[in-house]
């Protein structure tokens, strides 16, 4: 999944936040599920961030590409 896909998942999310009209167990089970897809969420973008560093540095040249983070991100 891209972030591009993440971020429109979101979008669609808070819509249905906010349209929702239905019962209250309804939207205990939403909140819930969207509470979940938020925090996979904020899981997926600290991944990338972590990735995006990695080739930072790389980029700028104080990290070699055979380094253990280059390896863990998947650099080659």
């Amino acid at each position: 999944m891209t972030l591009m896909e993440l971020q429109k998942i979101l979008g669609e999310r808070i819509e249905l936040t906010n349209s929702m009209d239905v019962t209250s167990e309804e939207a205990k089970k939403e909140n819930e599920k969207s509470d979940m897809i938020a925090r996979l969420a904020k899981q997926m973008i600290n991944n990338a961030d972590v990735v995006l560093r990695t080739d930072k540095l790389i980029s700028d040249g104080k990290l070699g590409k055979e380094s253990i983070i280059s390896k863990m991100v998947g650099e080659e």
